[in-house]
């Protein structure tokens, strides 16, 4: 047997034996929330995530939507189930590196009352402007921007959202005082971009790559490290002089706080198994998105350097919500 295939037995082993052991033994189904509707990227990964955690621990493993309150509603069925492993969260990483900042009365802290399990997926974000627009570079947006302020607007799918932070920031940057237009998703704010509703946007790049390919928007830059593997043709922020506009999007892997090491290592190890499978990792490709795991260390690791990350976007942003 190789590595790879004992490694991914032992931890189906290891699993099984907490979750169906005589402690357990009430709890016939495992509940993988999500705090977003049906049918999207988060839903789908989910159930991709469900599938496969089936199959690792033996009993039925349900995703159960809990939209609303931005995700939050399905943050506190999480936060108050037992740590056995019995309810479980797939969600963006903003209810861990975002909400804390933005939100007066978030309801549940994060550090404390979830158990970091695995990252499951990450994506970059784009800066972008209609394939019309005589914008070509981001030099050219900087000097339009500020030789007329009706070029000086950008549009974000949500207030609060990564997108608008990185908008605030992008603006202090580079020198812009730009104007911020929030749209109900990131398909109205496309839409915007291809009426020339907006000047420009700032979304993840899944959401800007066929458009960009079919050459019906312009992505000028990325705010990735490198260049995204999805658009090779497009320079970073960093190579066009600003290091300082890095950040990433993505989805992780959560139980209930107070969850055993074990049990939530275990888990990160049944994860990655999952993520590894071919037929997975294309179906998760396939939405642009690009499928990376991590132990339950380097999640919560990852997570407090961004939370410190996006503290001063939020805070220069202005925004709160009740």
């Amino acid at each position: 047997m190789c590595l790879s295939l004992r490694h991914t037995a032992l931890a189906a082993a290891f699993l099984l034996h907490i979750i169906a052991s005589p402690a357990n033994a009430q709890q016939q189904t495992v509940r993988l929330f999500v705090g977003l509707p049906a049918g999207g990227s988060v839903d789908v990964l989910a159930r991709l995530l469900a599938d496969k955690l089936q199959a690792s621990l033996g009993k039925s493993v349900i995703v159960e939507n809990r939209p609303g309150a931005s995700a939050r509603i399905a943050v506190q069925a999480v936060k108050s189930s037992p740590p056995d492993g019995s309810a479980l969260l797939v969600t963006p990483g903003a209810i861990v590196h975002l909400y804390p900042h933005v939100f007066k009365n978030l309801g549940y802290d994060p550090f404390k009352d979830l158990t970091p399990i695995s990252k499951l997926v990450t994506w970059d974000f784009g800066f972008a402007v209609p394939a019309n627009s005589s914008i070509k570079t981001v030099r050219d947006f900087i000097d339009a921007a500020k030789a007329n302020p009706k070029a000086a607007f950008y549009g974000s799918p949500s207030s609060g959202s990564p997108q608008h932070l990185l908008g605030v920031q992008m603006a202090s940057v580079l020198g812009v005082p730009l104007q911020h237009v929030w749209f109900k998703g990131a398909a109205d704010a496309v839409n915007a971009l291809l009426s020339d509703a907006v000047p420009s946007a700032v979304l993840a790049l899944g959401d800007l790559s066929q458009q960009h390919k079919a050459g019906t928007l312009r992505v000028l830059a990325t705010f990735s490290k490198e260049r995204s593997i999805l658009m090779p043709d497009v320079p970073t922020m960093t190579e066009l002089g600003y290091p300082e506009l890095q950040a990433t999007g993505g989805v992780a892997f959560y139980g209930p706080g107070g969850m055993s090491r074990e049990l939530s290592e275990s888990l990160s190890r049944a994860a990655q198994a999952a993520l590894d499978d071919p037929i997975v990792k294309d179906r998760i490709q396939k939405m642009d998105i690009i499928p990376v795991s991590s132990t339950s260390r380097e999640l919560q690791e990852y997570d407090l350097r961004e939370l410190d990350r996006w503290h001063d976007s939020a805070k220069a942003s202005g925004f709160f919500a009740d």
